[in-house]
Order: C-alpha cells, then sequence, then structure tokens
C-alpha cells in the first residue's frame, strides 16, 4: 500500500508540474498575439499585456500607466481586452490545420466611435483567416459593415426583427 501511495503522490505531482508548464506556455502565447493587437483598440494607451498563467486575468500597461488589472479598467477598455484575449483562446486552442470561428454579440457596445471602428477593422481582418459573426443591434455597425463588406468573401445577414425575441 505504501508503494501504491507513493506512486499516486508522484504522478499527481507531475501532472501539476505538466499543467503549470502549460498553463505557462499558452499565456505566453496568448501574451505574444494579444500584444499585436491591443494598442490599436486602444488608441495606443496601452501597448503591453500580461496573462496570468493560472486564471487567464489580463493585465496591460502604457507609457504612462503602470501595470493594472484589465478588471479594473473602464468597462469598454476591459471588454476590448477580454475580446482580445477570446480571439487569441480561439486561435491557439484549436487543434493544428484547424480553424474555430469566432461568434460575437455586441463587442462594440461599451466601446467609443474610434475604438469600435478600430474592432470593427481588427475583426474583418481576421474573418480572411476564420469565419467571423457578429451579431449587433447598433447602427454605426451596420453602416460600416455595409460600408466595407463586399461579396463574396463578406456577408451582411439582416434578421427581421419581428422574428427576434427582445
Amino acid at each position: 500500500m505504501e508503494g501504491l501511495d507513493r506512486t499516486v503522490e508522484l504522478t499527481r505531482s507531475f501532472l501539476e508540474r505538466a499543467q503549470e508548464r502549460v498553463h505557462r506556455d499558452v499565456a505566453k502565447l496568448l501574451v505574444d498575439t494579444i500584444r499585436g493587437w491591443l494598442p490599436r483598440l486602444t488608441g495606443d494607451r496601452y501597448d503591453e499585456v500580461g496573462v496570468d498563467p493560472e486564471s487567464l486575468d489580463v493585465q496591460v500597461r502604457g507609457a504612462s500607466f503602470g501595470w493594472r488589472s484589465a478588471a479594473l479598467l473602464s468597462h469598454g477598455t476591459a471588454e476590448q481586452a477580454y475580446l482580445l484575449l477570446r480571439v487569441a483562446l480561439a486561435t491557439h486552442l484549436t487543434q493544428a490545420r484547424e480553424v474555430c470561428p469566432l461568434v460575437l454579440d455586441d463587442v462594440t457596445t461599451q466601446s467609443d466611435r474610434q475604438r469600435s471602428l478600430a474592432i470593427l477593422t481588427l475583426l474583418h481582418e481576421l474573418s480572411r483567416e476564420r469565419q467571423v459573426i457578429l451579431f449587433t443591434q447598433e447602427d454605426d455597425v451596420l453602416a460600416w459593415a455595409e460600408e466595407n463588406l463586399r461579396d463574396p468573401l463578406d456577408r451582411l445577414v439582416r434578421l427581421d426583427p419581428r422574428l427576434v425575441a427582445t
């Protein structure tokens, strides 16, 4: 019995260390991915990002700011940081040679016009590599889509409001 206990303890310890390594590796990939997009969505206010390997909490830093938890930023900036985290997770947690679609709902509601345009432009760029489905009720987003989306690569579908429960 003592030998079995020792084996279980060694196995558990090995698995914990392996999980920590995976979390660190994934966190680094997420940081590297988000870092390229963050300045665009925050109007260059934040240019550095950190991701806690255990909790996936996001922290950001700018030239005139120290590290700040995304959860403590304005609601709009926090939403932008977590949107980037979701996109990075979809990118890095799918199997090799597979692409995960992004299905997003009202991702610009907490953003001013400039940041909304930056989000839409980034999502449009990402749609060249993966399917991006964006639901919105915002007239500005509809206007952007009408101006920027082109068949056959892009498609704008208007849902009949009578068929959508509010």
